[in-house]
């Protein structure tokens, strides 16, 4: 079956897929694009990637994600933490917080201490146990606190002349993660740690994609935002990206954040307890908010610019194509009902509900992963769709 008015069709789901990426795929030599687009021509049974768009648009610009920033280099290193007569306990934990930079985020193994028994000395020891016997780098609830203190006292530093406070007067920082089981214990640490500090507010808006995060920025629904997310990373990872009214933040930023965050550390230490918090659910913070139906919206209206004013309601122009929608259970299955909307016959789609246990066929959701490819490809040939859409965790 051939695609129903094939440059129509591909024209808006590379703009989706352009502003929803933040990026511009150029080449056929990679083997899959996150955001992947398959089509599936059943006369020749070939399977092909499309490249997005050369050019984004200026909405696309506006919703681009953070990855237009430097990467650390040896300019740029990752501050140094040890200071003379720091207690070697204190130093592990200083430490653990610098080593979770990786470039403009910050990434590890998601470790609870629950069973810590709400002491330093057992984060030390968790900590310091993790790192013998993974050789990886704990993230864990204290070091979510302790970031979201330090991205609040940076957010206040940076803007302290600038940011355009809401009528109660406060700095707004909204949190969104991916559907990670462990990202709601990290999104209570990040707001606790927010809100200890004065005159920050903060918003939670759940289950949501790292680009929506810096278009509430830039839509003036807050200040600033945080994304909780490893991407297409194992389930045991997890992360944090930054957004303010500039964009995402960068490498030095990051620096500037550890910098903070291990004072805030320094503090808890001499106190020798940790932060409140939440236990595996909940998160504590001034408001809960569902601000995704809005950023569908922005998505649908950036397509309607690519195509002109002209369009007529209802604004259908995906009618007669056919898509599978393969979100893998991430934060992208939102794209199943807004194609739909647009018009699209998505009934062959999997993997719509966001569930961080992940589908048993391949795992965390990553469009460059041979069962995700697969599984999508077989979903396109059993409906005789024209297109396969995959997405990755955030």
């Amino acid at each position: 079956m051939a695609i129903i008015n094939p440059t129509t069709a591909l024209l808006f789901l590379s703009t989706i897929l352009t502003i929803e990426n933040g990026t511009c795929c150029s080449a056929f030599t990679t083997p899959i694009i996150n955001n992947a687009i398959l089509s599936h021509n059943i006369n020749n049974n070939n399977i092909h990637h499309l490249a997005s768009s050369t050019e984004s648009s200026s909405v696309a610009h506006h919703l681009s994600s953070t990855d237009n920033e430097p990467a650390a280099s040896s300019n740029n290193p990752t501050p140094s933490t040890t200071v003379e007569n720091t207690p070697p306990n204190l130093q592990t934990i200083l430490n653990s917080l610098s080593d979770l930079k990786s470039g403009s985020d910050l990434r590890g193994s998601f470790l609870s201490h629950r069973n810590s028994g709400g002491t330093i000395a057992n984060i030390y020891h968790e900590v310091k146990s993790f790192k013998e016997r993974t050789g990886g780098v704990a993230l864990t609830p204290f070091a979510g606190h302790l970031f979201g203190a330090a991205f609040a006292h940076w957010s206040l530093l940076q803007h302290a002349n600038a940011y355009a406070v809401n009528e109660e007067g406060d700095f707004t920082v909204c949190i969104g993660r991916d559907p990670r089981l462990h990202g709601e214990r990290l999104a209570d640490a990040f707001a606790r740690g927010a809100e200890s500090v004065d005159g920050v507010r903060v918003v939670y808006t759940d289950v949501a994609n790292t680009p929506s995060m810096y278009e509430f920025v830039r839509a003036d629904k807050c200040d600033a935002a945080v994304m909780i997310t490893a991407s297409h990373l194992p389930e045991d990872k997890n992360g944090l990206k930054f957004f303010s009214k500039n964009g995402g933040l960068n490498a030095a930023n990051m620096d500037e954040l550890i910098v903070l965050a291990q004072k805030e550390a320094r503090g808890w230490y001499d106190m020798g307890i940790l932060p409140p918090s939440s236990g595996k659910h909940g998160v504590a913070c001034s408001e809960l908010v569902n601000w995704m139906p809005s950023y569908e919206k922005t998505l649908k209206e950036a397509i309607k610019t690519q195509v002109g004013t002209a369009a007529k309601e209802p604004f259908r122009p995906l009618s007669g194509i056919k898509i599978v929608v393969n979100p893998g259970n991430g934060s992208g299955c939102f794209f199943h009902a807004l194609l739909r909307d647009l018009g699209a016959n998505v009934d062959g789609s999997m993997h719509l509900t966001p569930d961080g246990s992940w589908p048993a066929t391949f795992g965390v959701p990553n469009p460059e992963k041979k069962g995700m490819v697969e599984e999508t490809m077989r979903g396109c040939e059993a409906c005789d769709a024209d297109i396969g859409v995959m997405f990755d965790t955030e």
